[in-house]
């Protein structure tokens, strides 16, 4: 049933782009709307602070309105949509030196786990030792990882919007996952030590 769900969305979203492509850009307003919270959290996975990142996205949506003609439907509109922010956050960057990048609700912490102070300091301590990890990361990999985990965006998925094999994708989900994991654990003594 989710299956068909999605795939009626995604028809519905084709049909809706159609009718940009024929001339209805006021509709464009609708996809920005459906897709301005995943493309935001994604350039603040890259992108140094919220201001520079609100910055970022608004730009992929105008380089998307304008582009609009050359989507042809072979991946998903949102993959496309990545692709774009991940090349303009990854620019955004260049121009300018990375600080310190906050990743949101990246530690799903369940309520009953917070029931008392010392389970929430405990989480307290997991969240800023995870942003702390993340944010040892380079770019591309932070990007890869939050991508995956954060955005559940597929294998191919991935591929499609950073133009790397499949293959070198798994590759560097696992070698980051084994490095995070070691990160981590740094990071967790310096948060208890």
């Amino acid at each position: 049933m989710l299956r068909l769900n999605l795939q009626m969305k995604r028809e519905e979203e084709l049909i809706l782009i159609k009718r940009i492509k024929a001339g209805e850009l006021n509709l464009f307003n609708t996809l920005v709307e459906t897709h301005s919270p995943k493309i935001l959290s994604v350039v603040r996975g890259v992108v140094s602070n919220r201001e520079d990142a609100e910055e970022v996205a608004q730009d992929v949506f105008v380089k998307a309105y304008f582009s609009i003609k050359s989507f042809r439907g072979e991946c998903s509109f949102s993959t496309w949509l990545f692709r774009i922010a991940y090349n303009m956050s990854i620019s955004k960057t260049r121009l300018k030196k990375r600080e310190h990048i906050p990743i949101e609700n990246t530690c799903n912490i369940p309520d009953d786990s917070l029931a008392s102070a010392e389970n929430f300091m405990d989480a307290e301590r997991l969240y800023k030792a995870l942003n702390k990890t993340l944010n040892e990361l380079d770019v591309p990999d932070r990007f890869l990882i939050i991508s995956f985990y954060n955005h559940e965006k597929s294998i191919k998925e991935i591929s499609e919007i950073t133009g790397m094999s499949e293959s070198n994708v798994k590759v560097k989900l696992h070698r980051i996952k084994k490095r995070l994991n070691m990160l981590m654990g740094d990071n967790m003594e310096v948060c208890y030590g």
